[in-house]
């Protein structure tokens, strides 16, 4: 992925941002670029997060404004493509592969959490972290569907960037 985006200097239509040694800051360039191009202080957006109904971003056009994000798991549930939302997980599943996530920039609004959870994004399976790097990279608002966002905060529902420890 980087060493065509190198070559060729178009960006690709999705990102591995596990494969990134400062996601975060990959994150923030995209907000900066954002308010760049609309003319508002960085400090004025937030993330708006839609998950899309493939895993394969080949399928997808490349977005307008944002990135898509790919080859996130998730740990702590599973996922119904056709409801977009957040389910059980089946027996034995301890992660689910998750579809593309469209993480755009949008100016900052008070939005209805109602049905939505914010599901902690981490780097690796170690929540912990190091003293030098913490895991937790950002929080991803995911449609909760028929049960409570309580419910996935008892199941320590999160997203992970990488599955090696």
């Amino acid at each position: 992925m980087f060493a065509k985006w190198a070559r060729t200097a178009h960006a690709p239509k999705a990102f591995w941002i596990g494969a990134f040694t400062f996601p975060t800051g990959f994150l923030t360039a995209v907000l900066q670029t954002s308010a760049r191009q609309n003319s508002i202080s960085v400090d004025g957006l937030s993330w708006e997060f839609t998950v899309q109904n493939t895993s394969d971003p080949n399928l997808l056009a490349a977005p307008k404004d944002g990135v898509y994000v790919c080859n996130l798991h998730l740990q702590g549930a599973g996922w119904d493509k056709k409801a977009a939302c957040l389910v059980e997980a089946t027996p034995m599943q301890l992660v689910c592969p998750m579809p593309t996530i469209h993480f755009k920039p949008v100016e900052n609004k008070k939005k209805s959490m109602k049905n939505i959870y914010i599901a902690p994004c981490y780097y690796y399976p170690n929540r912990a972290g190091t003293s030098d790097r913490p895991s937790f990279m950002i929080g991803v608002e995911l449609k909760t569907g028929e049960k409570p966002p309580e419910h996935w905060t008892k199941r320590s529902t999160a997203l992970l960037m990488s599955l090696d420890t």
